[in-house]
Parts: structure tokens; C-alpha cells; sequence
């Protein structure tokens, strides 16, 4: 009896170790990343980025430098999910630069990589009119993307400096044979980006482009929709998976004589529930808008005229997109004006309003009838939203 008694707690205490082990081994999985590597021609030009961090919660990101000596840099920091991050220099050579003293952006610019859990990534290249530095990993992740960037970069930057010429030229004919240059260049690389997507399946970087054009509007519905459901069941749980699924259910959802995708929220500017439903039996105008978008800013007073011209029969109804909430609230006080905001959340399964509604462009106004159904859509500032408010509500 006893000995049972003794190897009853033998075999208790090995059950309490492996239970140990098990949660230590849970405990070490872990959330770093490193990257490393050296870009000749970097010189000691320090590599900015910026990582997504919820106790940032104004912003959702923190913004950071990676010190470069030599052309060589070395990073180690935490992260969750797979996240596209572009590491950028100040550097003239990689600067695409306007006369007025602005640029074109440009990702053949920027050391662009996949972070993830687990990551150790290594970059060589160098640096010529535009980062010609790519990642390898020890995962395919980075292989696929830093392979795919090799062949596309060339392009991207051949286009853009197109446009740079074009910007520095005073003959307009000549301008003219520039943008048709740089628009033809674009096309061999959005070409590229959809065979992409479409024969990887499996694939994290072309599951991100996927994402990224239609976010971008580089990619027609029928083929979007197509490769996402050739979408492999293991990319299912990442991010990128989750935005592309919003979006080609938007596509779906907000075509006209649809019924507008719920809008129930506290995003609000004073934290109380909105509910877009409240807004049945009359004529609604939903509009897409940020304080950072010029055109967004210069058609608020076209849509404050109409708000007050057509009380009685037409709400209007913001939808803010990237300015914190005291920014908003300052200038909505300001200008007076006085209709209903609410804020898109971007990682909210509830509250990222611009991908339910399959925003691409700002701004973007959605006109809904009295009975909630969508009437028609506009992309971009000008009359015709509001033309055919007239229309309506006359």
C-alpha cells in the first residue's frame, strides 16, 4: 500500500512537471522580430518606421528610428500579427522631389518587409535612385516578397521618375509624352501585381497586395473577388485575410438599391450611440472625409449649405477617417458644423466603417433613401453628389 502510495506521487509530480514545461513552452513562443543587415550606399543614414502599438491609442502606432552605421543596422522589438513595414530615409538620392518642394511617394523608395512573430530577417542591396534592398527570412515569407520587389521595383521607380521629369518640364507637349510614359510603366507593374495575386494563393506578400489594390482601386471587383476565394484556408488568421474579406463583402453589400451596411456605434464625438437606422424616412448623405484630405476640407461648406437648406428632409452623416478625436471636435466646432460624426476604427470588427463600405478614396459620399437603400456612390470631390441631391429633394 504504501509503495502505491509513493508511486501515486511519482506520477503526480511528473504530471505537474510536464504541465510546467507546457506552459513554459507556451510562454517562450515568442513575439520578437530581428532584422539586420547592410545597404551600401545607406551610409549612416538612419532607417525610420513605425510599429503598430494599441497603448498608442490615439494613433495606433509608434513611430521609431533604426540607428545605421555604415550602411549596417541591427533590430530587435516585439510584434503581433503580420504587419507591412516600410523603413524610410530622409535621403536626397531616394527623395522624388516637385519643384513646389513636395514629392512622390513611392514604394521602390522605402526597405519595405513583412514583420511578424518569430521573424529573422536579413537585407542586402544597395541604394541607387531608389532602395534597391530586399529581405530574406527564415520563413518563405520575406523570400516571396523581397523576390517579388526585385522584379517590380525597377518599374515603380522608372515611372515615377517620369513624373519627376514631367514635374521640372515647361513644355506641355512634352509633359504630355512623360505622363503617358509613366502611365504605361504603371500598368506593366499593376500587370505584375495581379498575376501576383492571382497564382499565389498561398502566399502572405500576395495575400498584402491583394489588400493593397483593392484598397487602392488597382484591381477590378470580379478579379478581386476571384483570387480571394482561391485564397489558401491557411492565411485564413491573418490580418490582410480579414480586411480583404470586409472589402469583397462591401463590394457585394454596397451596390445601389442595396440596403446601406449597418451603422450602430459610441465612435461618436460625445460617446453616445448613433444608429444610422434612425435616419429612415429621410434622404441621407454619408461622407467619407478627413481633416488631412485638402478636397474633403473644401467641400464642408457645400455639404453645411445642403445640410441647411434641406433640414427637414436630408441628414448628413460623417464618417472621419485617420484625425484623433480632439482634432475633429476642435475643427467641427470651429466651422460649425453641427451634423453627426462618428470615427472609423480600423481593427475594430465592429467599427471599420471604411472597409465595410469598401472605401478607397477620400472623399466618398454614399446618397441613401428614405428607406435605407443605397442610391449611388461617388468617389473623389465635385457637383455630382450634390446634383443629384437637388434632384432628389426637388
Amino acid at each position: 500500500m504504501k509503495k502505491l502510495f509513493t508511486n501515486n506521487l511519482i506520477l503526480m509530480f511528473l504530471i505537474l512537471l510536464m504541465s510546467c514545461k507546457n506552459e513554459a513552452k507556451i510562454e517562450e513562443t515568442p513575439r520578437t522580430f530581428t532584422i539586420e543587415g547592410t545597404i551600401e550606399g545607406l551610409g549612416s543614414n538612419n532607417l525610420y518606421f513605425r510599429l503598430p502599438n494599441k497603448d498608442y491609442e490615439a494613433l495606433g502606432y509608434r513611430m521609431d528610428s533604426l540607428i545605421v552605421t555604415n550602411g549596417t543596422f541591427s533590430l530587435t522589438d516585439s510584434i503581433e500579427g503580420h504587419h507591412f513595414v516600410p523603413f524610410y530615409t530622409s535621403m536626397k538620392e531616394l527623395r522624388k522631389g516637385t519643384p513646389e518642394g513636395g514629392w512622390y511617394p513611392a514604394k521602390s523608395g522605402y526597405l519595405n518587409v513583412i514583420l511578424y512573430p518569430g521573424a529573422s530577417i536579413k537585407v542586402n542591396g544597395k541604394v541607387s535612385d531608389f532602395m534597391d534592398a530586399y529581405p530574406i527570412d527564415s520563413d518563405s515569407i520575406n523570400n516571396e516578397l523581397g523576390a517579388f520587389h526585385k522584379k517590380i521595383y525597377p518599374f515603380m521607380n522608372e515611372s515615377v521618375n517620369y513624373l519627376v521629369k514631367r514635374a521640372y518640364e515647361q513644355d506641355d507637349e512634352i509633359k504630355k509624352v512623360l505622363n503617358k510614359k509613366a502611365d504605361s510603366v504603371s500598368e506593366i507593374v499593376k500587370d505584375l501585381k495581379k498575376d501576383f495575386v492571382v497564382n499565389h494563393p498561398s502566399s502572405v506578400p500576395a495575400l498584402y497586395y491583394l489588400s493593397d489594390m483593392m484598397m487602392r482601386s488597382q484591381i477590378e471587383d470580379d478579379i478581386a473577388i476571384k483570387a480571394f476565394d482561391n485564397l489558401d484556408n491557411s492565411l485564413v488568421d491573418i490580418s490582410f485575410y480579414k480586411d480583404i474579406s470586409y472589402r469583397v463583402n462591401a463590394i457585394k453589400n454596397t451596390q445601389e438599391g442595396a440596403v446601406a451596411p449597418t451603422i450602430k456605434t459610441t465612435s461618436t464625438l460625445d460617446g453616445n450611440e448613433f444608429d444610422l437606422t434612425a435616419y429612415k424616412g429621410k434622404y441621407v448623405m454619408i461622407d467619407f472625409w478627413g481633416i488631412w484630405c485638402g478636397p474633403c476640407v473644401s467641400e464642408m461648406p457645400k455639404v453645411k449649405e445642403f445640410s441647411e437648406k434641406y433640414k427637414d428632409r436630408l441628414e448628413i452623416l460623417g464618417v472621419n477617417s485617420g484625425d484623433k478625436k480632439q482634432r475633429i471636435i476642435d475643427f467641427v466646432d470651429k466651422n460649425e458644423y453641427n451634423w453627426q460624426q462618428v470615427m472609423d476604427v480600423r481593427d475594430s470588427d465592429v467599427d471599420n466603417f471604411v472597409l465595410r463600405y469598401n472605401v478607397n478614396a477620400f472623399p466618398t459620399k454614399f446618397i441613401i433613401d428614405p428607406e435605407g437603400k443605397i442610391v449611388k456612390k461617388f468617389v473623389g470631390s465635385g457637383e455630382e453628389a450634390f446634383t443629384l441631391l437637388e434632384e432628389l429633394l426637388n
